[in-house]
């Protein structure tokens, strides 16, 4: 679908030059996403189709696709996770029609599945780890995975979500030195790991009385989370709903420390943005962007998913050192500069022209031609 950071990375590469992009999407939102209809550049269309409830997950049906690949005459096609039908469809007629093609993908295998589960995602996996001519793999962690489950010699690429920093980068930063707040940004469910969060803060809280906590999304948790909350701690959490992306750096620049405490989570560019804001970070090590983007000790720590006693602890440290948390958030935004679109171009098209020149190579031996 046409996320913000996706419609960040395409346009980037559309400005680029070097790849001429055309962009096949299943839907134009989820119901778990609070985008809405996005205005789609001239390069970009929404196949028809639609999708099914099946074991808990949305599979997806976009009978043309194939036409439409067909359509685009492409030199190179990359096909968005394996999951849907669409995406089993398009890999088998890439194949059949021996186009290059590169298979794009989080850390597979996070959520946990019965017997039956696993052995329809092994079936759905196999075209993606052993047909494609590339993997590019959204992160460290799914790099070191697909490196396991892809057939021998693929080239396994790690080319995480970039997305536009600038508004981070440029929002100057607005904490205050009377309280310490730490920032939540994301869906409230489960997945997330938010109850782990508030629990850590209610373990420091009586401690730390300039301590705040600020949720920023929306979530079937909600009600449930601002019960948790003592009526003495209520003014210093705040649920702050669903914030448009263009909304997001103020929030951002007014927080001190950053805190993704997802028990899965396949990247979360939430990471990116804090980066850009010069916020301290800590992570589960189950958020994909976490293996990335923050170095324990350095600007940021990464806790044992579901573990709010490691998470209070990190809180700890950086709620008792201001010091610390400026020092982190200086190095955060430091790094923050590698992690724009325009690198991601950079690393896309590195792949690319590797894929194709293997391809181009390959082609020429068969044919006898000189090397």
């Amino acid at each position: 679908m046409p996320s913000p950071y996706t419609l960040d990375l395409f346009t980037a590469i559309a400005a680029d030059g070097r790849i001429i992009p055309h962009v096949l999407y299943m839907e134009m939102s989820a119901p778990d996403t609070h985008w809405g209809n996005v205005p789609l550049p001239e390069y970009s269309e929404l196949l028809d189709g639609g999708w099914r409830s099946i074991a808990g997950g949305r599979i997806h049906w976009n009978p043309g696709v194939a036409r439409a690949i067909r359509r685009c005459r492409p030199d190179l096609v990359v096909v968005a996770g394996y999951s849907s039908l669409t995406a089993q469809v398009a890999m088998r007629w890439l194949r059949r029609r021996r186009i290059p093609w590169i298979f794009w993908g989080e850390v597979p295998g996070m959520r946990q599945r019965g017997l039956t589960g696993r052995l329809l995602r092994t079936f759905a996996q196999r075209p993606a780890v052993q047909w494609p001519d590339a993997i590019a793999a959204i992160g460290t962690v799914a790099a070191t995975e697909y490196r396991r489950l892809a057939r021998p010699g693929c080239d396994i690429a790690n080319i995480p979500y970039h997305t536009d920093l600038s508004p981070f980068l440029e929002q100057p930063r607005c904490s205050s030195t009377e309280r310490t707040r730490i920032l939540y940004c994301g869906q409230l469910i489960e997945r997330k790991g938010v109850h782990h969060l508030l629990e850590a803060f209610l373990s420091l809280a009586d401690k730390f009385p300039e301590l705040e906590l600020q949720l920023v999304g929306e979530g079937p948790l909600r009600s449930s989370l601002a019960e948790r909350v003592p009526e003495r701690f209520k003014k210093r959490v705040e649920f702050a709903g669903f914030q448009k992306v263009d909304d997001l750096p103020g929030f951002f620049a007014a927080a001190d420390i950053f805190v993704l405490p997802s028990r899965h989570d396949g990247w979360g560019v939430v990471v990116n943005q804090a980066l850009a804001a010069g916020l301290p970070i800590v992570c589960s090590s189950a958020v994909g962007a976490a293996a990335d983007l923050v170095a324990p000790g350095s600007n940021g720590f990464i806790v044992p998913p579901g573990d709010a006693t490691a998470l209070s602890q990190s809180i700890r440290d950086l709620a008792a050192d201001r010091e610390r948390r400026i020092s982190f958030g200086e190095k955060s935004r430091t790094w923050a500069h590698d992690w724009t679109p325009v690198r991601g171009v950079d690393r896309w098209v590195e792949l690319a022209e590797r894929v194709l020149e293997r391809r181009l190579v390959g082609l020429n031996l068969k044919v006898g031609a000189p090397k």
